[in-house]
């Protein structure tokens, strides 16, 4: 199917006013809206367009139907008024390239590339699932502690390996960001449109997708770099994913202004408030508060990898980075400070029995199962035998052993990367454990409280809760049972 204007020419006559039009779509002059003459159009013989899914500044892109096979796609378009610009042309056909170059879970996948009557088209695979950006931002609105480190980790691993293989994304923003309800009912994360991304394929500055001096990308979200039109590589990304993080945990962006110009100055020249003092004004740790300070470091040499990113966030969310474990170093001294001398000697016997053999065990005979992650049980563990409770761990796949339950006084569950604590708690309520009562821990929000209850548990402790706090929880389990 041609459009012939969108190779330069006049088009046909608009119905409203009869000004030759230049979208076949809308009229520019009147404002009149046409039916998109692409739809029912065949592409390349075997891509049937049905609906329009949407369009940015670059490209249209159609719900389609590969005719054979009866597959739903994404047949994306380069817009008319682009066409016949060389530079438009190879940024598209560039975009396919590195689509096709990225083979990853987290990235969508290109499945055909070609050219239509003059017009270029792309086909990928069809997400069906919720933009970041309709989670955060608006209203004040958060995703959650737990949900935050979660959708962050698989955003990251995305980067990792876009930066592997020397590709900038370089338009990074929660409507890039989709997330896809997997089949055990936890965030996939899909990052789309690579439209401006920059490929360090070791050719000329000529070949780049955009030379230094144009400014590209969402103000909201650029670089300092990137503000400055200067040349952009991997921690341009970083940042960018440091301001959506910042948005995911506070409600608010780090920098706002009313005219673009003056957001560009704050991302060059302004440090970015503390996440405690911003929108929702959350608790959030000294750790993740100074992590997210590096990613938005104005140098970007200053800046972690996405590796670095990835894994400094993943030791905070189970309580393993180095400032966790200082901060609990010092509040087990100013908890010691208050004991006498004949306590703090006693205190001092426990925990060197305690921290005897391979791993940290109090002395008490009541003993509590731990089913989560390595890291996360590790640290659990150790809170609890500060209490003077036994852990037993179990970081595998399935449920814990018949045998466990014996002994068990309760347990205590958290989601891992292999299963929720849903799943968990449901797959041990007709077994051994089924009259163990079980604390579910680290549940994102109050909402996630009844669905956990629903399930099984006993009690729950929302993500923000202390150690402390999870172990009274746990000591009033032992006590009453279930």
């Amino acid at each position: 199917m041609s459009f012939p204007s969108s190779m330069g020419h006049e088009g046909p006559p608009c119905p409203s006013c009869g000004t030759p039009l230049e979208d076949p779509r809308k009229c520019a002059i009147c404002g009149h809206e046409l039916p998109d003459p692409r739809l029912g159009h065949v592409v390349a013989g075997r891509y049937r367009l049905d609906a329009v899914l949407g369009e940015g500044g670059m490209g249209v892109v159609y719900r389609g139907t590969h005719t054979t096979l009866g597959e739903a796609v994404a047949v994306k378009f380069l817009k008319a008024e682009w066409t016949a610009k060389p530079e438009f042309r190879a940024r598209f056909r560039r975009e396919a390239v590195i689509l096709a170059k990225l083979r990853h879970p987290g990235i969508v996948s290109v499945l055909d590339f070609g050219e239509d009557s003059g017009d270029l088209f792309m086909v990928m695979e069809l997400v069906n699932g919720t933009p970041l950006s309709d989670l955060v931002g608006e209203k004040g609105q958060v995703l959650g502690r737990l949900r935050t480190f979660g959708v962050f980790d698989e955003l990251l691993a995305v980067l990792e390996a876009a930066h592997d293989e020397g590709i900038v994304h370089r338009d990074l923003k929660p409507e890039n960001v989709m997330l896809v309800t997997g089949k055990d009912r936890q965030d996939r994360v899909k990052v789309l449109d690579f439209g401006i991304a920059y490929l360090d394929d070791g050719g000329s500055a000529g070949q780049r997708l955009t030379e230094t001096g144009t400014i590209r990308g969402t103000p909201q979200y650029m670089s300092p770099e990137q503000c400055k039109g200067a040349e952009v590589s991997a921690p341009s990304d970083v940042y960018s994913a440091g301001v959506m993080l910042f948005e995911a945990l506070t409600g608010s962006l780090p920098f706002d202004a009313v005219e673009v110009t003056g957001l560009m100055v704050q991302h060059m020249f302004v440090e970015a408030p503390s996440m405690r003092e911003t929108g929702t004004k959350p608790d959030v740790s000294r750790g993740l508060e100074a992590l997210v300070r590096r990613t938005l470091a104005k140098r970007p040499e200053d800046r972690p990898s996405a590796r670095a990113f990835r894994e400094e966030l993943a030791a905070i969310a189970k309580g393993t980075d180095v400032a966790s474990f200082e901060d609990r170093a010092a509040e087990e001294r100013t908890r010691n400070a208050a004991l006498s001398r004949s306590d703090r000697a006693i205190t001092g016997v426990t925990r060197a029995a305690e921290s005897s053999g391979d791993g940290v065990t109090a002395t008490s005979s009541e003993t509590v199962v731990v089913w989560a992650d390595a890291a996360r049980a590790s640290a659990l563990r150790t809170a609890l035998a500060v209490h003077g409770l036994r852990a037993e761990i179990h970081a595998s796949e399935g449920a814990p052993a018949d045998g466990s339950a014996a002994s068990a006084k309760a347990l205590v569950v958290a989601s891992s990367h292999d299963a929720s604590a849903e799943s968990k708690i449901a797959s041990t309520r007709g077994g051994a454990f089924a009259r163990v009562p079980v604390l579910a821990v680290d549940a994102a929000s109050a909402a996630e409280t009844a669905t956990l209850v629903r399930a099984g548990a006993s009690d729950v402790a929302l993500s923000s809760a202390t150690d402390d706090e999870i172990v009274k929880k746990v000591r009033r389990l032992v006590r009453r049972g279930r």
